[in-house]
């Protein structure tokens, strides 16, 4: 399979590409330069075609929607959840990759009471807050792809990755799922909550579990 990965700055992206390249062919793109092994393309994720030959010829792709720290701030996080997802939707359609992975927060429920029972049928609550909002936005555009039958999206809500708190979500059970999910088959659009095993976890993963078998 092949499949492009965002946001290949991340630590995140790293420990995915070595675990994915094992089977797939790897591709990662971001917008400023990244030094890897991998195939790497540098891409600002624009309209004006760059982005729809970046995605030519792939099976999947993992859109993990991180900006590098250096560019950073409350107006590029809205702008690059918002217009660079939506350019990266679109040439999925285009050019007819047939499944993104979308990864989300389960930031977008940091409001809601600790005790809540919270769920994948849960409608989002994201705090006026630039980073929670922003991906919200992204899951809406992406969301609304998928309900025009365009593109499935898989869209992956984790928790804090290698955190210690109880949204806490490994490197290694964050790869996993990203691995697992690229490697099922499911309705257009389909949420799906993702933390770690810890000691009063806040979030109930049981419908992952059940879905991607982790």
């Amino acid at each position: 399979m092949n499949v492009l990965i965002t946001s290949g700055k991340t630590a995140l992206s790293r420990a995915l590409v070595a675990d994915l390249s094992k089977e797939h062919k790897v591709v990662l793109t971001d917008l400023v330069e990244v030094e890897t092994d991998c195939d790497f393309v540098k891409c600002e994720l624009g309209h004006e075609g760059e982005t729809e030959a970046l995605v030519q010829g792939m099976d999947a792709i993992v859109h993990l929607a991180e900006l590098p720290e250096e560019l950073k701030n409350d107006e590029r996080e809205i702008d690059f959840q918002t217009r660079c997802t939506y350019n990266i939707m679109h040439a999925a359609k285009e050019k007819n990759v047939p499944h993104v992975i979308y990864i989300s927060s389960l930031s977008l429920f940091a409001s809601c009471d600790p005790n809540w029972n919270v769920t994948e049928v849960w409608a989002p609550r994201p705090t006026t807050e630039s980073t929670p909002m922003a991906r919200y936005l992204g899951e809406f555009t992406c969301r609304e792809f998928a309900r025009e039958h365009s593109v499935r999206v898989t869209c992956l809500r984790f928790g804090d990755i290698d955190s210690d708190g109880d949204a806490a979500l490994t490197t290694e059970d964050a790869v996993n799922a990203i691995g697992k999910a690229l490697a099922t088959n499911g309705p257009m659009w389909q949420v799906l909550h993702v933390q770690s095993d810890v000691a009063n976890a806040r979030f109930p993963t049981n419908q992952a579990k059940q879905v991607l078998g982790l």
